[in-house]
């Protein structure tokens, strides 16, 4: 009687395996593939709002009668301040930057008051 004591696996097991993960792992791959797309539009967005607030802040050092619309650039965002008398001795601030992302123009706006004291 011949005895075979060779241990291991068969091609087709190695070959379901294979499918096996390969059908596991993709999914995965597309999700790190959007994790990284959102972690850079987070970036953006995540600068866009600090620029926004260091031209809302600036515009406010200038004091009531000082606050004048404005517009600039920063890197590859266009930012742009419009101030605007509400009432007596009320202004609005409101800033607006701009800028592109995957070919589409994206923008945020912040607004604030700033009054005669």
């Amino acid at each position: 009687m011949c005895r075979s004591d060779r241990r291991g696996f068969s091609l087709p097991e190695l070959m379901i395996v294979i499918v096996i993960l390969t059908i596991a792992l993709l999914p995965l791959a597309l999700v790190q593939t959007r994790s990284n797309r959102s972690v850079f539009e987070s970036g953006q967005l995540t600068e866009t709002i600090q620029i926004a607030q260091l031209q809302l802040e600036r515009t406010k050092s200038m004091g009531f009668a000082n606050a004048v619309s404005d517009s600039g650039t920063i890197d590859n965002y266009t930012w742009q301040m419009n101030v605007q008398n509400v009432s007596f001795g009320l202004n609005r601030l409101q800033v607006t930057v701009q800028w592109q992302e995957g070919g589409t123009q994206r923008s945020v706006v912040l607004s604030d008051l700033i009054s005669f004291r």
